[in-house]
């Protein structure tokens, strides 16, 4: 054995090739990691950061204009459909906005679906015949365009349940 006084060099090595090792393992983990979504607007995160204020703006700008409501989510079929509702605030329907709909798993978002609405009427935005591949929690995200204001709706559904969700 060493005698006293002389192992602590050893450990003062191991210490530091310890440190080494666990800094190039903790970047090289990093690198591999995908930049993930922002599950509320549609963008990546470091731009949601970025630009929240004129996001939120945009948000308040569209809704003193307009009216957005969600009118039916049936996600638990085979003809699982999802209607919003745009109306201007003298209650006039809207027609002419350009809308998209994700829907995304909250754990991977590789599996994206991204809708556009099948039937436009009387302000009514209909996604119907969505099929989706599994079961479970998705997170709907909306996405509206309309005379230069956008406006963000997230709606988190279990399909497991009927009346499963919130906003």
């Amino acid at each position: 054995m060493l005698k006293s006084g002389k192992q602590w060099p050893i450990f003062i090595a191991v210490a530091i090739f310890g440190v080494v090792g666990l800094s190039y393992w903790t970047i090289k983990e990093t690198m591999t990691a995908d930049l993930s979504q922002s599950d509320l607007y549609m963008s990546y995160y470091q731009n949601v950061d970025e630009n929240i204020n004129d996001i939120i703006a945009a948000n308040i700008a569209f809704d003193k204009e307009y009216t957005l409501k969600l009118i039916a989510v049936n996600l638990g079929t085979k003809e699982g459909k999802v209607i919003y509702e745009i109306r201007k605030k003298d209650g006039t329907p809207v027609n002419d906005a350009n809308v998209k709909l994700v829907l995304s798993r909250p754990v991977n978002d590789a599996k994206d679906i991204v809708l556009k609405p099948t039937k436009i009427e009387d302000g009514k935005y209909y996604f119907e015949n969505i099929q989706l591949p599994k079961k479970g929690r998705w997170n709907l995200m909306l996405k509206v365009d309309l005379n230069q204001k956008r406006r963000y709706y997230n709606l988190k559904a279990d399909t497991r349940s009927d009346k499963a969700f919130e906003y």
